[in-house]
Formats: structure tokens, C-alpha cells, sequence
């Protein structure tokens, strides 16, 4: 299961306030069992309700063909369970693309349906005007009008916890924005001066994915910034605990060691090529065509990093391309 989901079920079994008074059509008695063991099935949230109805919330975040059967196979299993109780069934849409699932599945002699929800139809400021922090979590995924009011949040909401709950804040934010890139890459860089180690096996993404990471890049570059002027000083930078984990490691590879290796400048060009590329494919979802080769022929490190800064906080990437390499 990605990471992203069970980030939201573990904020869910804390109870978010707001949100569960917003997707509950009454208020929330008990939190149920979420195993079925006979079925090896595992909802996300289940609930019984004042009305004595039975609650239960998926959550999804990419549009799946399937989904009217899984929702058909969990509703099965819990009137098995309870049998004598209403059931309501929700599903929480919480990806980055345009909602394409259907709430209704008939087939034959049967026609099932249940509600489906896109959760950027709710206004975050509903949720970060809560005095409850998963509230907050989740406002990451809702209708975002000003990122910088929302990350402003997310940091205060950090400033009364001590380093471990901090940490574990911090990672739950920059998991559930794996699914709005575009936050993310703000939220990194923001809690970049923080005081707060997170290792790169803290980052859970499959290998394949995580060296494509935003976060891991930054943390990366960062290490090799450190590793360039201090040798192998540890550098504690989000996304990496030591430069010479990562960083430094890939850096001597491409001739980076100790800051004075004769492949220094070689090592942060391509270091700097690197994460314009990242970049644009974090905000695009894409890597443009002819933007590799386009980069590949840039020398100016400056002006990479200067673009890179742009990219980070230009809403129209494609624009900023266009303008500054021509593509």
C-alpha cells in the first residue's frame, strides 16, 4: 500500500475533528475494527455513529477502474459484521489528477452505489482554522488558494512539539504532499532551516521512485553543497542526515572529494543540471521533450540555479521554459 495511505489512516485513528464532522452525516460514536480476517480485507476508517449507522470512508488516490467492485466487497463484509446496522459508504478521492471514478456499479441482477467526494471541493481554511493538527495535515489535500498561509500554519502548528513529534509532523506533511507536488516542493524548502534530522530511509518511496524524489533532490544537492565546502562535514539538511550517506557518495562518484577533487566543477554542473530536470518533472508530472538535452548544454551554474528558483515558485513552469531555454 503506498505510503500516502496509510499516513491517512494513521491520521485517522486519532479522529481529525473538522474533517470527521465534514464527511460524517452524524456525529461519530465508536471507531470499529477495520480487519475483516475471513475476507483478508482491511478498510480505512470504519465507525458506528449516534444514529447507530455504520460509517465507513476509503480513501484513493488514483482514479481505479475497479473501485465499484472493491467498494462492493467491503460493504459484504461489513453487513456480515453488521448485519442489523444502516451502512454508509464513502469514498474520499484524494489524488492530484481529475476525479474519473464511477459511484455506481450495475451488473446483471445487481446495482450498487455508494458517495464519492473529491476532498479539494473542501476549503482548507476550514481545516487550518482547527485547533486540532490533523486537521491541518489534511488541509494539504483540500481547495489550496494560498500555500504560503498553509505552510505558515503547518510551521506554527510544529512550534509547541517537542523533536520526535516534530519529525513525525514533518514526514506525514511531506508524504500526503507527494500528492501535490507543487506544495511540496514549497513545504521542503521552507523546513529546510528547521531543526529536525530526517534520513533518507525516513523518506518512504520505493528506491525506484525515490532517487526522482523532490525532497531526496534537494537533500541531495544540499549534500553536496556541504561536502563541496567541508569535505565530509555531516550536513543536516531535510532529506538527508549525512552529506556522505548520499550526497557525498554520488558526488565522488562524479568527481567531488573533499571539496577539492579536479572533478569539482564538473560534479555541481551536472549536480545543478540535475535538479532543474527534477524540478519541472515534480511540478509537471513530466520530463518536457528536449528539456534533458536542452539542460545537458547549459555551463552556467548561476544561472541553473537561478532557474531553478524560478521553477520552484513559478505556477506557469511551461511559460518559464519556454522563456528561458526556448523549449
Amino acid at each position: 500500500m503506498p505510503s500516502k495511505d496509510i499516513t491517512i489512516r494513521d491520521i485517522f485513528e486519532e479522529i481529525p475533528q473538522r474533517l470527521s464532522k465534514i464527511l460524517a452525516p452524524a456525529p461519530i460514536k465508536e471507531l470499529l475494527p477495520t480487519n475483516f480476517p475471513s475476507t483478508e480485507l482491511r478498510v480505512d476508517f470504519l465507525a458506528r455513529l449516534e444514529d447507530d449507522s455504520i460509517l465507513h470512508i476509503e480513501f484513493q488516490s488514483f482514479n481505479d477502474t475497479n473501485m465499484p467492485f472493491r467498494m462492493l466487497r467491503y460493504y459484504l463484509a461489513i453487513l456480515e459484521r453488521y448485519p442489523s446496522s444502516p451502512i454508509k459508504q464513502l469514498l474520499v478521492y484524494v489524488g492530484n489528477r481529475k476525479l474519473r471514478m464511477k459511484s455506481r456499479l450495475r451488473i446483471r441482477n445487481l446495482t450498487f452505489s455508494y458517495e464519492i467526494l473529491d476532498i479539494r471541493q473542501i476549503d482548507c481554511k476550514l481545516l487550518l482554522e482547527s485547533p486540532d493538527p490533523m486537521d491541518r495535515l489534511l488541509a494539504c489535500l483540500c481547495k489550496v488558494e494560498d500555500e504560503v498561509y498553509l505552510i505558515e500554519k503547518l510551521i506554527k502548528t510544529m512550534e509547541g512539539m517537542n523533536e520526535e513529534e516534530r519529525k513525525d509532523y514533518l514526514l506525514k506533511a511531506l508524504t500526503l504532499t507527494e500528492l501535490r507536488p507543487n506544495l511540496r516542493i514549497k513545504l521542503t524548502e521552507e523546513v529546510k532551516p528547521m531543526p529536525i534530522v530526517v534520513r533518507p530511509e525516513d523518506i518512504k518511496l520505493p528506491k525506484r521512485k525515490l532517487r526522482k524524489d523532490v525532497l531526496y533532490r534537494l537533500g541531495l544537492e544540499e549534500g553536496k553543497q556541504i561536502g563541496i565546502e567541508e569535505g565530509r562535514k555531516e550536513g543536516e539538511v531535510i532529506g538527508i542526515e549525512k552529506g556522505k550517506q548520499i550526497g557525498f557518495q554520488e558526488g565522488e562518484a562524479i568527481g567531488i572529494e573533499k571539496g577539492k577533487h579536479i572533478g569539482l566543477e564538473e560534479g555541481l554542473l551536472k549536480s545543478a543540471q540535475n535538479m532543474v530536470i527534477a524540478v519541472v518533472e515534480a511540478k509537471l508530472g513530466y520530463v518536457p521533450k528536449g528539456l534533458e538535452e536542452g539542460v545537458r548544454e547549459i555551463k552556467d551554474r548561476d544561472f541553473l540555479h537561478a532557474l531553478i528558483k524560478k521553477l520552484i515558485t513559478s505556477e506557469k513552469v511551461l511559460e518559464v521554459l519556454k522563456e528561458e531555454l526556448n523549449i
